[in-house]
């Protein structure tokens, strides 16, 4: 016997038809909890790295801070002969502005007599680049300090260790250089020139 049914009548194509949007509407409402999950996490993320760039950064400025109290402490206390010359003030920290020229520098020791002025450029670390940013900021300097302009300049590149060949180049560059040894610190400054 035959039978004369059609799976495709109104009530089958309505229920297939409803399946599949509530099958779409449910792919869609996952599809949106896991975008919306996915960005959550994302966000999660970027503060986290926010806060590991901030504690890392950190951990570098006191490395920094560090190595500069050290090496101002131990010219300071010193006699202060460095360079060749008997200095007679030793200053840390120095900022100079000067608001017409738009011209601003810092430099993290400066010693001064009445016929030099030394600044010496503190790095936990010192790297190639350290060199060239600090003959770079020469002309910053002598602008800034003009009452300086007829004594002598000296550059000095301290640092608790420097990478492979940087006091090579430093050398080359007529500047000092001065590190850590122990509990002191010790000058090489026998290629020094005035800048």
């Amino acid at each position: 016997m035959k039978s004369n049914h059609n799976n495709n009548t109104p009530d089958t194509l309505e229920s297939v038809s409803a399946l599949i949007k509530e099958l779409a509407l449910s792919f869609d409402a996952r599809m949106k909890a896991s975008d919306e999950k996915f960005e959550k996490e994302r966000a999660e993320a970027r503060i986290q790295m926010k806060n590991l760039r901030e504690m890392l950064g950190g951990m570098g400025n006191s490395h920094g801070m560090f190595a500069e109290e050290f090496f101002f402490n131990a010219i300071d206390n010193g006699d202060k002969y460095i360079f060749g010359e008997q200095f007679d003030d030793c200053v840390s920290s120095s900022k100079r502005y000067h608001k017409d020229k738009q011209l601003k520098s810092e430099r993290d020791i400066m010693l001064f007599n009445c016929n030099a002025i030394a600044f010496i450029e503190v790095k936990y670390k010192a790297r190639r680049e350290d060199i060239q940013k600090l003959i770079d900021r020469l002309p910053v300097i002598k602008s800034l300090y003009p009452e300086y302009k007829s004594h002598r300049i000296y550059l000095g590149l301290a640092a608790m260790s420097f990478e492979d060949n940087v006091e090579k180049y430093t050398k080359e560059a007529g500047i000092a250089i001065v590190k850590q040894v122990g509990e002191t610190i010790v000058i090489d400054d026998g290629h020094l020139k005035v800048f």
